[in-house]
């Protein structure tokens, strides 16, 4: 993988992974997110910044992750198995970390579904994403 596919893969992770983020929390579950107003801050430019910045350097550690550790366990150049890859990623990392803060933060129950739904779609999308700018 060159440094521009790497940069670009990071890059459109990055936008996928805000995509995504907005259509399942903002769009279809942010009404859900009313029913605890205590639990967020307000929102404005500056958090959406640090949001979408968030996204790219997500984009950038994931390429960095698949580039040394994924890529050798997917069949190269298929989309299904880079998909499971992501699968497998969301199961370690988001799942537990998503359940981990609905324990201890007042989030309804249908939110945190959403907050799981974006990040399992997240991770799915940025290994299909990965797997198509590596050579």
């Amino acid at each position: 993988m060159s440094a521009f596919h790497f940069v670009l893969s990071a890059i459109c992770i990055g936008v996928a992974n805000t995509g995504i983020e907005w259509f399942f929390i903002s769009y279809l579950f942010h009404k859900y997110q009313a029913t605890t107003p205590q639990t967020w801050r307000p929102e404005s430019y500056v958090s959406y910044t640090y949001s979408t910045a968030l996204s790219v350097v997500f984009g950038l550690l994931f390429t960095f992750f698949y580039l040394k550790i994924g890529s050798h366990y997917v069949i190269g150049h298929n989309a299904l198995s880079d998909a499971k890859l992501g699968i497998i990623c969301f199961a370690c990392f988001g799942f537990i970390i998503e359940i981990g803060n609905a324990i201890y933060v007042n989030l309804d129950k249908t939110f945190v579904v959403g907050k799981l739904l974006a990040s399992c779609v997240s991770y799915m999308a940025a290994a299909v994403i990965a797997g198509l700018f590596y050579w």
